[in-house]
Parts: C-alpha cells; sequence; structure tokens
C-alpha cells in the first residue's frame, strides 16, 4: 500500500548522504541471490516470522490499515524507529502478513523515508540508478487509488525476482489526503503484488 501517515520533512543532503549506505547494509543480498527471500531489508526477509523480532502484543499493537477497503487477506503492519530500535536508516517500515496466521509469516517488506517533493525524486533517481547497475526492470507512473481527487501520483520502478519484486516507490501525495511525500524500498512476493494489484482483494481498479 505504502500510503504512509504523514511525518517529519527531512533534509535532502542527510537523505542522499544515507541512501548508499541504505542500499548495501539495510537492503542486503548475496551477489549470486535469485530468489526474493533471499533480500532483506533493516535485516528482515520475506518468509520470516513477525515472532522473530517483535511479541504478539507488540504485533497487535502496530498502526495498520485495517480501516481502509480491502478483503483483509493480508494485515499491513506499520512500524516506526520506537518500535524498532535496530532500525537506523528508514523513518518506518510495512510488513504484510496474514492476520489469521499464528507464525505471523512475512509476505512483504518495505522501508520508507519521508521527503518534500523535491527531495523525494532527487532521491528516487539515485536509489533506482543505483539498483540499474545490477538488475534492470519496467517503470510504471498511476494515480493513486486511495486519493479519490485523483491528484495523488506513485511511481513505481519495479524489478522481477524469482517469485517476487523489488520495488521502489515514489509517492507524490496530494494535499487532499493525510499521506506525507515519500520514496519507499519493497521487496514482495507476487501474491502481494496481485493482491494489491486487485485492488487489495477487491476487484480490479
Amino acid at each position: 500500500m505504502i500510503s504512509l501517515r504523514s511525518g517529519v520533512k527531512l533534509d535532502l543532503m542527510k537523505k542522499l548522504s544515507a541512501y548508499l549506505f541504505l542500499i548495501l547494509f539495510s537492503f542486503s543480498a548475496p551477489s549470486f541471490a535469485d530468489d526474493i527471500r533471499d533480500f532483506e531489508i533493516e535485516g528482515i526477509s520475506i518468509g520470516d516470522s513477525l515472532l522473530d523480532y517483535f511479541n504478539e502484543e507488540e504485533i497487535k499493537n502496530f498502526y495498520n490499515y485495517d480501516h481502509l477497503p480491502s478483503d483483509m487477506k493480508f494485515r499491513i503492519a506499520e512500524i516506526n524507529k520506537d518500535n524498532y530500535n535496530k532500525m537506523k536508516l528508514y523513518d518506518g517500515m510495512q510488513i504484510y502478513y496474514k492476520p489469521e496466521d499464528k507464525n505471523f509469516i512475512i509476505y512483504a517488506v518495505s522501508g520508507f523515508n519521508f521527503c518534500t517533493i523535491a527531495e523525494c525524486k532527487n532521491l528516487y533517481k539515485e536509489i533506482k540508478n543505483d539498483f540499474l547497475k545490477d538488475f534492470s526492470g519496467s517503470e510504471t507512473t498511476n494515480k493513486r487509488s486511495d486519493d479519490k481527487s485523483g491528484k495523488s501520483i506513485s511511481t513505481i520502478y519495479t524489478i522481477e525476482i524469482n517469485d517476487g519484486s523489488i520495488l521502489i516507490h515514489l509517492n507524490d501525495m496530494s494535499e487532499n489526503v493525510e499521506w506525507t511525500d515519500n520514496v519507499a524500498v519493497e521487496i514482495s512476493l507476487s501474491e502481494i503484488d496481485n493482491w494489491i494489484k486487485n485492488n487489495w482483494g477487491l476487484g480490479l481498479n
């Protein structure tokens, strides 16, 4: 979803100086990686259990998007540095899991940074160019379905990896929504990608 609640604006120079460390140290995979499960963000990978990092009470108290329309096949937990002190380079994270899964297995994880739209565009370009050294993908730009005004725009660069994707998001949010401009790096299984494309399980947009 990567809608994200309002957050602080961060200095562009700080973000640009940090992005390379974000890619190399907070988003990592062995050079031979050919499966989306080989990648990690802030040390967390697809297929891990949230219980490896948090207790059940903490997980249940994370902010989520249950109030937004979906078939609730997945829940999106939003985590910030106050919840997870090992988070060093992102402003926050979103983690997808199935609400009825007692093992809290992770199906997607993203790290996001808030910024002004000018800062976000520069950061998105820098991150994408760094990925292009090793991967190829495709870029799409669309109006966001969670902004009824049609003024919020998402640009997403998608890199297909076996049974999943790496996605770099540039989210230009309008003044008509509560959410803030941001850049996010996401790793997700194809099951999550298809769920989102199917309007969070409610039918094609």
